[in-house]
């Protein structure tokens, strides 16, 4: 007996010792192993993602020769914020990139579908964006990946798979994005515009003014002065909100503005609620936002904020039933709203989201392509024993 220990208590601390030395090795193999197939997968929906680009912009633009080749070239575009060390001006300069990087996308749309009409090449210049953010998601998973098997971090794999199934669930609804931009269908982010289009019923297109990819129209709801905005459809468009509101603002004496926007709803919350509050909800990096609380902070202004709650695969992806019947109600509370000022009040409503396959006066809501339900009994997460 060697220190008074029997061979099953010698065996029994080798195979401790073997435990402390294999479980590492044998997480770390397991992790790599998850870890691989989900940034083969990400890879596999960026290929298919150009595809579909590469597909609308021979069925939609008739290019000279095969845009595979720039399509490739451009989804690895990026635009390089400005230094904020001295935050004094910073807006003006986000402005101004996000300007620039705007005007690319139209050159680059310019190339790979020449031919395409205005809508359409706005439709692709989100097909665009959409593949370029899932390529961009991609390439960061992979390169933690390889950076894990290289440096043996355990620290990194744990970090990557724990946020794996987010991550999937994001770049899966920008890949449905991807798809309804490139069909020219609606998306969830659609609500604004739908409501203030639908509030536009009974106008014609001659009666609609345009202004940087946002249509105007003017209407008189119980005496009171209302300005209807949105972004121009039905082409993929979100218009330049904070310059064609702050315009509006100078040329008339708006007393109340009311945005009307799609939101992420917490886990939990139903689909197509809607919130009431106060403030100007534009999403975005905050600079449409940031121009309009200017004016609030000149003018004795009003402001109303009416949001309805939906997941982000719902936001990104084509819309559904359950939100278009919130625009209904939507509708209805954006009404009760206007009726809050006196009457020959200026009121400024503003539609804010993506225009993507909304027309810019909605009379029916048949007319709107809304996603086909699946019924399935397969329920989200995993299944528990107890």
């Amino acid at each position: 007996m060697l220190f008074n220990m029997g061979p099953f208590d010698i065996l029994g601390i080798l195979i401790f010792i073997l435990v402390i030395l294999i479980l590492p090795w044998a997480m770390r193999t397991r992790m790599i192993s998850s870890v691989t197939k989900v940034a083969i997968e990400l890879e596999k929906m960026v290929e298919d993602a150009q595809n579909i680009l590469i597909e609308v912009c021979r069925e939609k633009g008739n290019p000279p020769q095969d845009p595979s080749k720039a399509i490739q070239d451009y989804i690895e575009f990026f635009v390089v914020p400005p230094v904020d060390l001295d935050p004094y001006g910073i807006v003006n300069k986000f402005e101004k990139i996000m300007e620039m990087g705007e005007d690319r996308f139209k050159q680059m749309a310019d190339v790979i579908a020449p031919a395409a009409t205005a809508d359409w090449r706005s439709n692709i210049i989100m097909t665009l964006k959409a593949t370029i953010g899932i390529n961009s998601v991609a390439k960061i998973v992979r390169h933690n990946l390889e950076l894990a098997r290289k440096t043996g971090s355990l620290q990194i794999l744990l970090m990557l798979q724990m946020s794996l199934p987010l991550i999937l669930r994001i770049v899966k609804a920008q890949f449905e994005g991807t798809k309804a931009f490139s069909e020219g269908k609606p998306i969830g982010d659609g609500l604004g515009p739908l409501v203030a289009g639908m509030l536009m019923s009974g106008y014609s297109q001659d009666d609609l003014g345009e202004m940087d990819d946002m249509v105007v129209a003017k209407k008189q709801i119980d005496e009171r002065n209302v300005t209807i905005v949105r972004a121009q459809g039905p082409g993929g468009k979100v218009g330049k909100i904070g310059k064609v509101i702050t315009s509006i603002i100078n040329e008339k004496d708006i007393k109340r503005i009311i945005t009307i926007d799609a939101a992420v709803k917490l886990e939990g919350e139903e689909t197509g609620k809607i919130a009431e509050g106060i403030g100007i909800v534009i999403g975005g990096f905050g600079i449409d936002r940031w121009m309009i609380e200017e004016e609030l902070t000149k003018r004795d202004l009003n402001t109303d904020a009416i949001i309805v709650k939906m997941s982000p695969e719902e936001a990104i992806g084509n819309i559904n039933k359950k939100i278009v019947d919130a625009s209904k109600k939507a509708l209805s509370v954006v009404e009760r709203s206007i009726l809050r000022s006196k009457k020959g009040t200026e009121i400024l409503v503003v539609g804010v989201g993506n225009s993507c396959g909304l027309p810019n006066i909605i009379s029916d809501l048949s007319q709107i392509e809304i996603k086909k339900e699946v019924k399935t009994d397969k329920k989200e997460g995993k299944k528990w024993l107890f």
